[in-house]
């Protein structure tokens, strides 16, 4: 992460007197070039989980160069009379895990204040500046522009956007304003909110299961989707965010609801999972999550399964493949249902 941000120091400050349109080259070549160190760190065997971190703080590094030239050009008039602003990541970038082909989910977040005149029209600016430039250097950004209270509104009408704003992590601006914007989704929108959620998050786990194979050893795995698949870990963390507050497999492993080897394993199984999609993102050359037979000889290959015989290095990674699904599937599985029938002060609950 050092070198990226030494990197981004050298090349990404905006040289007096040029707008970003006129050295549009510059991020260009900052992208390429930190690309290319991913796809080497990957290559060398890099984790599932540096790697992913790694293009999220690329992404960082650019995105807080971006705005801050973006701010300047919007003129020192403006800019005082604007609302307070905060950058924030969410969803997977949210987390820290962006996959070499996944989307860019972002959040120009404000108070709310000076709505009307230069308020509005800052805010507009910020935007329009932002986005088509984004695109421009051939990425896919997703993104919303919201007050504290439209995130309120927008996380509790839809469990998916909320589960995005709970994993949201600030990249530039007013960090104060972020704070704020934590404190009230837990108010408003988590506290209270805890078995609606993990029933629902339970509804939602068995439908994807249903449509992706309800087994951990599909011919074709999706390697997000699926039984064993990235999300159903990712689906544990969020249920037990909201009944205890806790964000990784370790504090499970403290409140006694896995043991330290069930934790290295999810987290091995994890980073496994994530290396898989990356070499299947790199050898595909966009956002896919399907092991198709067509994909699996250059995956496995790719991972370093270098048998001569391509059955054979089918044979051994699906192998390895499984094993760390099926951790994932049968411990997740396990804690889901301690999660549903435990009170949050983890007694149990009252049989009718």
């Amino acid at each position: 992460m050092a070198k990226i941000e030494a990197h981004a120091a050298e090349r990404l400050p905006l040289p007096g007197g040029r707008t970003l349109e006129q050295e549009k080259g510059r991020y260009r070549q900052f992208l390429k070039i930190e690309t290319h160190r991913l796809k080497i760190l990957h290559r060398g065997g890099g984790g599932g989980r540096e790697v992913c971190r790694g293009r999220a703080a690329m992404m960082d590094e650019l995105l807080r160069h971006l705005l801050d030239a973006t701010q300047r050009e919007a003129g020192e008039e403006l800019r005082r009379r604007a609302p307070a602003l905060s950058l924030v990541a969410t969803g997977g970038y949210g987390r820290g895990e962006l996959n070499p082909c996944s989307d860019i989910d972002i959040m120009l977040l404000h108070t709310g204040e000076g709505s009307e005149g230069e308020g509005r029209a800052y805010v507009a600016r910020m935007i329009d500046h932002l986005i088509p430039f984004i695109w421009d250097l051939r990425l896919k950004p997703g993104h919303a522009v919201r007050s504290v209270t439209d995130c309120v509104e927008v996380a509790n009408a839809d469990m998916q956007a909320k589960t995005s704003l709970i994993e949201a992590r600030p990249i530039w601006g007013n960090y104060e304003l972020f704070r704020i914007f934590q404190e009230t989704l837990l108010r408003k929108c988590v506290a209270g909110c805890e078995d609606e959620y993990i029933a629902a998050r339970v509804r939602d786990q068995a439908a994807r299961h249903a449509k992706h194979g309800d087994s951990a050893t599909m011919q074709e795995p999706n390697i997000k989707n699926g039984c064993g698949g990235l999300r159903d870990y990712q689906n544990l963390l969020w249920m037990a965010f909201f009944k205890y507050r806790t964000r990784t497999t370790q504090d499970l492993a403290e409140r006694g609801l896995i043991g330290q080897t069930e934790a290295r394993q999810l987290d091995q199984a994890y980073d496994y999972l994530l290396r898989t999609r990356n070499e299947l993102h790199y050898t595909a050359g966009r956002a896919v999550d399907a092991l198709t037979k067509s994909v699996q000889p250059a995956v496995a290959r790719g991972l370093g399964y270098t048998e001569r015989s391509p059955s054979r290095r089918i044979e051994q990674f699906l192998s390895e493949y499984y094993r760390h699904s099926r951790h994932i599937y049968l411990i997740t599985r396990t804690v889901e249902q301690r999660l549903a029938l435990l009170r949050p002060d983890g007694a149990p609950r009252a049989r009718v």
